[in-house]
């Protein structure tokens, strides 16, 4: 293997399972909407049901920060995997 695979293999990986985990959140705060909201109710709105304590209980927003946390943290490991691939194969 060479090493631009290796870095780039690494950092895809770290980002899937970023991702992986975000979508748990995301399915966990789902859990905690509040009672006679539906699923189509809490997301499928312009502000995403961002924030909403009419929506969601304090649990199902910690998972909602949690969910953020971990798209975002995934999306710059895709990232970084992509631009180490090209760095690297450019040696």
């Amino acid at each position: 293997m060479t090493l631009q695979l290796m870095v780039a293999a690494a950092f895809g990986v770290a980002g899937v399972v970023a991702l992986t985990l975000a979508v748990v959140h995301e399915r966990r705060m789902q859990a905690h909407r509040r009672d006679g909201v539906s699923y189509s109710a809490a997301t499928l709105r312009r502000d995403g049901g961002w924030r909403r304590e009419d929506l969601f209980a304090p649990e199902g927003l910690a998972h909602q920060r949690q969910a953020s946390r971990f798209g975002v943290a995934g999306a710059v490991l895709l990232i970084a995997g992509l631009i180490a691939w090209m760095v690297l194969g450019t040696r």
